[in-house]
C-alpha cells in the first residue's frame, strides 16, 4: 500500500462511527517478535491478558500456522475502493456485527502506529 492509501484508511476506520475490530492469530513461534512489535506500534499498549480468546490467539506450538495475522473487521460504509478491492466479505462465525473483514498485517500495523489497539 502507498503511504497515501495508509493515510486514507487511516482517515476512514477513524470516522466517528465507525465500528472496527482488530484481532491477532500467531504461531508460538512468532509471539515474542509480535508483542515486540505492538509494544513498539503503540507505545506499549497491555495485550489483552488471555492468549486463547479473542482479539489475541497465540496457537500452541504444532498448530498449522506460521507467522502472524492481523484482521480487522468493519462494516462497509462508502469505503475506498483499494479498501475494497482487499476486502472479504465477513461469515466468521461469533463475528456477525461486521459485514466485513481485511486480512492485511501492513495496513493494520499502520493502525497501530496510529492509536489503534486490539479488540474494539
Amino acid at each position: 500500500m502507498t503511504g497515501e492509501q495508509l493515510n486514507q484508511a487511516y482517515d476512514y476506520f477513524s470516522q466517528p462511527n465507525m465500528q472496527t475490530y482488530i484481532e491477532a492469530e500467531i504461531a508460538h513461534s512468532s509471539r515474542a517478535r509480535f508483542e515486540e512489535n505492538y509494544a513498539e506500534l503503540t507505545e506499549n499498549q497491555n495485550l489483552p491478558p488471555n492468549i486463547n480468546q479473542r482479539p489475541y490467539f497465540v496457537l500452541p506450538e504444532g498448530a498449522d500456522k506460521w507467522g502472524i495475522e492481523l484482521r480487522i473487521y468493519f462494516n462497509a460504509d462508502n469505503i475506498p475502493d483499494f479498501l475494497d478491492t482487499i476486502s472479504t466479505s465477513n461469515t466468521r462465525p461469533g463475528y456477525e456485527g461486521y459485514d466485513r473483514r481485511i486480512n492485511n498485517n501492513e495496513l493494520i500495523e499502520y493502525l497501530f502506529s496510529r492509536g489503534f489497539t486490539l479488540g474494539a
